[in-house]
Formats: C-alpha cells, sequence, structure tokens
C-alpha cells in the first residue's frame, strides 16, 4: 500500500511541476498578445492547469479505467470551486472583479449540457458530439474576445519557452501514468471503486495545479485571473473530457455520479456564479460574506470528501 501511495504522489508531483512549467511558459508567450488578465485567466491559465485532468482522463481510458477519468472531471470541478474559489474568497473580498456575463452562460451552459448528457448514465458518441459543438462555440466566443491589437517585438525566450511547453507536456505524460496505476492499485487495496479515488485523491491532486495559479495571482493581486481560471478550467473539464471518454469507450456510471456528485457540483457552480455576479462592487457586506462563504465552501468540500470514504 504505501508503495503505490508513493507513486500516486509521484504522479501527482509530476503533474504539478508539468502543469507548472506549462502555465509559466505559455503566460509568458500569452502576455507578448497583452490579453487581460480575465482573458488570461481563462484561455491561457485555464487550458494550462486543465491539462492535468485531460492527461488523467486518457490515461484512464488506457488502462480501462474510464470511472476514475469521471470521477477526476467532476471531482475536479468541485473542488475548484469549493477549495479555490472557496480559499481566494479571503483575498477577493477587497478585490473589483469584471465579469464578462458571456463567460458566465456558457459555465452554466456548460453544466446543463453535461447533465443532459450523463443524466441516462452513460455517454454516447452523440452526447460527445453535442459536447464537442459546444467546446467549438467556447473557441469562437475566446476568439471574439477583444484585444489590443499591439505585438510585442520582443522575441527573446520564445524557443525557450515553446521547449519548456513540449516539456512539461511529457512530464504530464509520465505524471499521469504515475497517478493513474497508483490511484487504481491504492482503490483496490482500500476496496473503494476508481469512481471514488478519481473524486477525492486524483481530483485534488489534479486541481493543484489551479491552486497554485491562484495563490501566484492573488499575491499580484490580479483576482480576476482567478475567476477566469476557474471558469475556463470547470469549463474544459467537462466539454473536453466527457468526449473523450465518450469517444474512446462505452462506460454505464454509477447512479451516484449524477445523484450524488453531479448535482453537488451544479450546486457549488450556482452558487459561485452568483457570488461572482455580486462580486463585481466593493462593499462592507461583500467584505463579510465572502470570507464566511470561504468558510462554509471549505468545510463543504472536506465533509463531502470525507464521506465518499465513509460509505
Amino acid at each position: 500500500m504505501l508503495f503505490n501511495f508513493a507513486i500516486l504522489l509521484l504522479g501527482l508531483g509530476l503533474l504539478v511541476l508539468g502543469a507548472e512549467y506549462f502555465v509559466s511558459n505559455t503566460a509568458k508567450l500569452g502576455t507578448k498578445l497583452k490579453l487581460n488578465d480575465m482573458f488570461l485567466g481563462i484561455t491561457v491559465v485555464a487550458l494550462g492547469t486543465s491539462i492535468p485532468e485531460v492527461f488523467v482522463s486518457i490515461s484512464s481510458i488506457i488502462n480501462e479505467s474510464p470511472e476514475l477519468a469521471i470521477g477526476n472531471s467532476i471531482g475536479s470541478n468541485i473542488a475548484n470551486i469549493g477549495l479555490i474559489f472557496g480559499v481566494s474568497c479571503f483575498f477577493l473580498s477587497k478585490s473589483i472583479l469584471e465579469i464578462n456575463l458571456r463567460d458566465i452562460f456558457l459555465l452554466i451552459l456548460s453544466v446543463l449540457i453535461s447533465g443532459y448528457v450523463i443524466f441516462d448514465f452513460s455517454i454516447s458518441k452523440s452526447d460527445s458530439f453535442i459536447l464537442i459543438c459546444f467546446l467549438i462555440l467556447f473557441v469562437l466566443h475566446l476568439l471574439r474576445q477583444k484585444t489590443e491589437d499591439s505585438f510585442s517585438e520582443e522575441e527573446k525566450g520564445i524557443a525557450k519557452n515553446i521547449f519548456f511547453i513540449f516539456l512539461s507536456l511529457v512530464i504530464l505524460l509520465l505524471g499521469s501514468e504515475f497517478t493513474v496505476n497508483g490511484g487504481k492499485n491504492l482503490a483496490l487495496m482500500l476496496g473503494v471503486s476508481n469512481t471514488v479515488i478519481g473524486l477525492t485523491l486524483i481530483a485534488i491532486g489534479t486541481s493543484l495545479p489551479e491552486l497554485a495559479a491562484s495563490f501566484s495571482a492573488l499575491k499580484r493581486k490580479k483576482g480576476n485571473m482567478v475567476i477566469g481560471n476557474i471558469i475556463g478550467s470547470n469549463i474544459l473539464n467537462l466539454v473536453l473530457i466527457f468526449p473523450i471518454i465518450g469517444f474512446a469507450t462505452k462506460v454505464i456510471l454509477d447512479t451516484k455520479i449524477f445523484e450524488r456528485d453531479f448535482l453537488l457540483m451544479s450546486l457549488f457552480t450556482a452558487i459561485f456564479v452568483i457570488f461572482i455576479t455580486l462580486g463585481d462592487n466593493q462593499g462592507k457586506v461583500k467584505k463579510i460574506l465572502y470570507p464566511f462563504l470561504g468558510v462554509i465552501l471549505v468545510i463543504w468540500t472536506f465533509y463531502y470528501q470525507m464521506g465518499l470514504f465513509l460509505n
């Protein structure tokens, strides 16, 4: 058991390291285009921090454990809001958030479509096609976002950044293999399902890059980048990972995935949307309400995680 736990920790460590290299180097390239914080969070940072989930999902399918990928996808979204947004609430209470309602609408729509897809406890190829169409819509929306026309002429370090981006992908590939195999073996020894391991240990592990990116952004007082990261990551975790599972394999999901986990994720998303929509101003109520919300979300998430092992 200790060996498998060590393998799992090694895999998670490689995922965090790979994501850190990916985020830092792609962000440097992104800033050359002079993108705003919210846009950069939804695109570059969200994509980079969601890559561990993508690689874990691919590795799960190769290792014939698609339930782990489903659990990882939903569990990561719960962790992103419950833990990352929950902790960030203590710092965001003094920030003025610039919210794009189209981003919020697409987040809500991604949850509704994903709920429709897994309502029958399976992901078919036609379901996957619907999600891919939504992914294309999301990308087109991002391309329409306003950016400054001026570009940086400085080309120093671009080749180095591209090299580290490819190196980070290799590290992520190795990390996902270790994570999936370690998690799978640990699940067998603990007598819990792959789904539970995906919803807990692996979901929190693959959310660590989001946590690291969020703390880095909060240090620089870039609250909009944190919100953008959560919105982008949560959309991609659904509309990118679900189709990978649907096109690659046929899986019959445990009913609890929808009735317990997906519905909690939907509730967390609703809370997140309500509070960031109200959080575009500074006020005494917000300074009290945000830290209170943060405490509730963090406690709720840990209670939920512990309950999965006890049931």
